[in-house]
């Protein structure tokens, strides 16, 4: 099990048993899962705990919960994967699920912490991430903290009756930029 500490938060691997939590009432918010894939076909109990345990069954994904007040208060998720090994790389997605904390910086924070330990402990050389070109707070997340923008794929998605960008954002280890 892997914890992760920041100054405000502490990241740990999500149990099956945090399915039972606030992260399946997340995925039932339309609000909160406006720019996720999920928001199609949100998983029942069972199959919520066996994403879970799935994540947490293999070493190419890290699915960390994102928890306040020293580890009690689930807030969202942060997943590393799939990583691959050969070419160093993973990609990262996010999610503040709680309302009551979103704009409080804490998901540059979690961003930060599992790029810095993608390019320490793992050893990556590259973190990239994809966001709806109209979730500007989770571009403005990754930004903060040194992803750039790399591109974009016009038309991507489509939300109601509008198709949207996605925007391809990446931040290399500043200590492997050379090899």
């Amino acid at each position: 099990m892997l914890h992760l500490d920041t100054p405000r938060l502490r990241l740990r691997s999500l149990v099956p048993d945090d399915a039972e939590g606030p992260y399946r009432t997340w995925l039932r918010d339309a609000e909160i899962t406006r720019f996720l894939e999920v928001r199609h076909a949100p998983p029942d109990g069972a199959a919520l705990r066996a994403y879970i345990a799935g994540m947490g069954a293999t070493a190419e994904n890290l699915l960390l919960g994102i928890f306040l007040d020293g580890g009690r208060r689930h807030i969202g998720n942060i997943k590393l994967g799939p990583i691959d090994a050969r070419y160093r790389r993973a990609d990262l997605g996010l999610l503040i699920g709680d309302r009551t904390e979103w704009g409080k910086g804490y998901g540059s924070e979690a961003i930060d912490a599992v790029s810095g330990h993608a390019f320490g402990a793992l050893g990556l050389k590259r973190v990239g991430a994809g966001c709806y070109a109209n979730n500007l707070s989770s571009i403005r997340a990754f930004l903060k903290v040194g992803f750039r923008e790399e591109g974009r794929r016009p038309q991507y998605y489509r939300c109601g009756e509008a198709w949207i960008d996605l925007v391809l954002l990446g931040r290399l280890n500043p200590a492997a930029v050379a090899i």
